[in-house]
């Protein structure tokens, strides 16, 4: 019992006694591994927070330096609307009306656009019950919608005249500022950077697809270049300077177009010229100009083109062409059955679709 009394105390005194100093050791190494373990966590931690503090400041920069929309628009051109009797061929006159309301009602699913830009031959024969419908079918539109004349508009001998198509679309929406002071030709300003000068290549004395620019709209011209030179400027009409491909009687006559070729040369701050008329699509730069004839919606490839202007650095600007064919490949198929030059309307794939940088001076 006594013995039992002994072993007792001694496995208390045991207990009591201090570690040895190995097993001492070894809790302090593994006290020291849990620190270091809770230091690298946090410096994990910090390293993270930086890694993510830098990145946001990396973006934050990519996203200061991304490109700037400056302006953007879609170009339409071509449309000849007619009436329903009509027959559909190479163009499409049957279903005008129907791919001029596809056109506005696509158009009107683009987000974020500034305008829309027809350029000429809105109806195919000057009647003033097509031109009252073009206004109505166009009125279904979303952006502001500038039109310009074409030869198909505009009647020889009578009937509606310039002064009265004119007048149909001014009454239409005060506005867009179509057709200012009632004239054939007219600027606007969409914002404060760009002007659009729209020009009237057409005549009411003869029945032509030549185009023409007399002497005082030249100097009108000159005018608002001048009035324009803190802006950049696009020059639009019905007419091509630069024919996307040659006709016999579709382009501007001489010596009209030269000078008016001379006068856009001369001025730095013309960054294009906008035209229809051949029902063709081309995309050309020539002296630091975009030369752009827009397709037709009415003939194959029944297109219209969205353009977005961006400057990415300060000497320079991006103009990038974005190519939309107007819903019905049945349609589209049909008029490329019909037609010879198809391939020539269609244009080469750089003729739909590109970016077109240029140095801005």
């Amino acid at each position: 019992m006594k013995r039992k009394n002994n072993e007792s105390r001694h496995c208390e005194e045991v207990k009591d006694r201090p570690a040895p100093l190995a097993e001492r050791g070894e809790r302090s190494n593994l006290t020291s591994v849990k620190k270091s373990g809770r230091l690298l966590r946090a410096y994990a931690l910090a390293m993270t927070l930086s890694v993510l503090v830098f990145l946001s400041g990396f973006f934050a920069v990519i996203k200061a330096d991304a490109p700037k929309t400056l302006l953007h628009f879609v170009q339409i051109t071509d449309t000849h609307l007619q009436r329903s009797v009509a027959k559909d061929g190479e163009r499409l006159l049957g279903s005008s009306e129907k791919l001029l309301t596809d056109a506005v009602n696509e158009i009107n699913e683009i987000k974020d656009l500034d305008f829309v830009l027809s350029t000429g031959d809105q109806v195919d024969v000057p009647d003033e019950k097509l031109v009252d419908q073009y206004v109505e079918i166009t009125m279904a539109s979303k952006s502001p919608w500038y039109v310009l004349l074409g030869n198909h508009d505009v009647s020889v001998n009578g009937g509606l005249g310039k002064k009265g198509y004119i007048k149909k679309f001014t009454n239409r929406d005060a506005i867009n500022r179509v057709f200012t002071d009632n004239m054939a030709y007219y600027s606007f300003s969409p914002n404060e950077k760009f002007t659009f000068i729209c020009l009237d290549g057409t005549t009411d004395k003869v029945v032509t697809a030549l185009g023409q620019i007399d002497d005082k709209q030249l100097e009108w011209l000159k005018s608002e270049l001048e009035k324009n030179k803190d802006k950049y400027v696009i020059i639009a009409l019905h007419f091509p300077i630069i024919e996307p491909f040659k006709s016999r009687d579709h382009f501007i006559v001489e010596p009209d177009r030269t000078k008016l070729l001379e006068i856009i040369e001369s001025y730095k701050n013309v960054i294009g010229v906008f035209s229809g008329h051949y029902h063709a699509a081309r995309l050309v730069k020539i002296k630091n100009k975009i030369h752009n004839s827009c397709p037709a919606v009415i003939q194959y490839p029944n297109a219209f083109r969205e353009i977005t202007i961006t400057q990415e650095e300060s000497k320079y600007l991006s103009v990038n062409f974005k190519w939309h064919p107007v819903n019905g490949q049945e349609l589209r198929d049909k008029s490329k059955n019909s037609s010879k030059s198809w391939s020539l309307t269609q244009g080469a794939k750089e003729d739909r679709e590109q970016t077109i940088k240029f140095r801005i001076y």
